[in-house]
C-alpha cells in the first residue's frame, strides 16, 4: 500500500472517529472524551491517539502536497499561506508553551487571563486553526485540504466542548473572562489597540482578572 494511501485511511479514520466522539460527549458526558479523560483510561488513550494521529497525517500530507506540486500561476499565494501557515504554527508552540503542561492535559492549574489571553480565550486552538486552515489551502490537494478542514473543525469542537468544564472549575471568574474575550479572536481588542497606537496612546487592556488563580 502507497504510504499517500495509508496516510488518508489513517487521517479519514482519525477525523471521523474523533467528530463523532466529541458529539456523543456533547449528548451525553459518559461518552466525553474531551476534555480528556484521567490519564491512563482507555478513552484517554484513544482520543490521543486519534489526535495525534490526525495532527502528524495533515501536517505530513499537507507539506509534502504543498512541496511536489508548487507550480503555476497560483504560486505566489500559495507560498504566502504558507509562510502564515508556519508563522501561526510558531504561535501555536508559544501558546502551548504559555499555558503549560498540566493545562494542556486538562489538569486544572489555574485560569489564564493575562498575555495573548487578552486576545483569545483559546490561543492554541485559534493559532492551530490558522496554520491548518493556511497549510491546507497551501497544499492545493483534495486529500490534505479535506483532512485539514475535518482537523480544524476538531480543534472548533474542541473549544466548544471543553467550556462547560472550564465554567465549573472557575465558576464566576471564568464567566467574567468569558463576556470579555471572545471564544477565538478579540476583534474588538486588535482594533481598539491598533486605534490607541494611531492616536499615540496606551492601549486600552480588555477588562478582566490577569493572573492565574
Amino acid at each position: 500500500m502507497p504510504i499517500e494511501t495509508f496516510l488518508e485511511i489513517a487521517g479519514a479514520a482519525s477525523a471521523i472517529l474523533l467528530i463523532a466522539g466529541l458529539i456523543a460527549g456533547q449528548l451525553n458526558s459518559e461518552w466525553r472524551i474531551w476534555p480528556a479523560p484521567p490519564a491512563g483510561s482507555l478513552k484517554s488513550f484513544g482520543f490521543w491517539t486519534l489526535f495525534r494521529t490526525l495532527n502528524v497525517v495533515v501536517l505530513v500530507l499537507g507539506i509534502e502536497r504543498f512541496l511536489t506540486t508548487l507550480t503555476g500561476p497560483a504560486v505566489p499565494l500559495r507560498i504566502a499561506l504558507a509562510a502564515v501557515s508556519a508563522i501561526a504554527g510558531l504561535a501555536y508552540i508559544n501558546a502551548l508553551w504559555s499555558l503549560g503542561r498540566k493545562a494542556t492535559y486538562c489538569q486544572a492549574s489555574g485560569l489564564a487571563t493575562d498575555g495573548i489571553y487578552r486576545w483569545t480565550r483559546n490561543p492554541q486552538y485559534a493559532t492551530a486553526i490558522a496554520a491548518y486552515t493556511t497549510l491546507g489551502l497551501a497544499a492545493a490537494a483534495w486529500d490534505a485540504t479535506l483532512l485539514a478542514a475535518s482537523l480544524v473543525v476538531v480543534y472548533a469542537m474542541m473549544a466548544i466542548t471543553e467550556e462547560p468544564w472550564l465554567e465549573t472549575r472557575y465558576g464566576s471568574a471564568y464567566l467574567a473572562y468569558k463576556s470579555e474575550v471572545p471564544r477565538f479572536f478579540n476583534v474588538r481588542h486588535a482594533v481598539a489597540t491598533l486605534a490607541a497606537l494611531a492616536a499615540n496612546r496606551p492601549p486600552t487592556l480588555a477588562r478582566q482578572p490577569r493572573t492565574k488563580r
